[in-house]
Formats: structure tokens, C-alpha cells, sequence
């Protein structure tokens, strides 16, 4: 797979899953772990997680990817 289409494929699956993950992160009740009025907080735990699990997650899918037409 040429390299450039390897990553423009990365960075759209990138932006699916981080919309998918932040609607899936923001399903966990983070609020009982602060204080009452550390809205941002919580906020930012969220976006954070949701960047880092898409991350991961797309990294993780591309690698696949590329181990597999490796092997063609």
C-alpha cells in the first residue's frame, strides 16, 4: 500500500474513532471521582481519553494494515 494513502487512511480513521470514543468515554460517570464544580476537569479527562484511546486504537488498525500487505 503506497504511503501516502496509508496515511490519509490513518488520519480519517483517526477522527471516526475519536468521535466514536468521546461518545463512548462521555457514557462513564466521572463526576462521583471529583469535587462538586471541577466541570473542566472532567471535561478534560474526557477528551484526553478519547484522544488517547483513538490513538492507540488507530495505530494498532494501521500497523495491521501494513503487516498485511507486507505478506502480499
Amino acid at each position: 500500500m503506497p504511503t501516502e494513502l496509508l496515511v490519509l487512511f490513518e488520519l480519517v480513521l483517526f477522527f471516526i474513532v475519536f468521535a466514536i470514543s468521546f461518545q463512548a468515554f462521555s457514557a462513564f460517570d466521572l463526576e462521583k471521582f471529583f469535587k462538586k464544580g471541577y466541570t473542566w476537569h472532567i471535561q478534560i479527562i474526557y477528551i484526553f481519553s478519547a484522544i488517547i484511546f483513538s490513538y492507540l486504537f488507530t495505530k494498532a488498525i494501521v500497523n495491521l494494515v501494513d503487516l498485511s500487505t507486507a505478506l502480499i
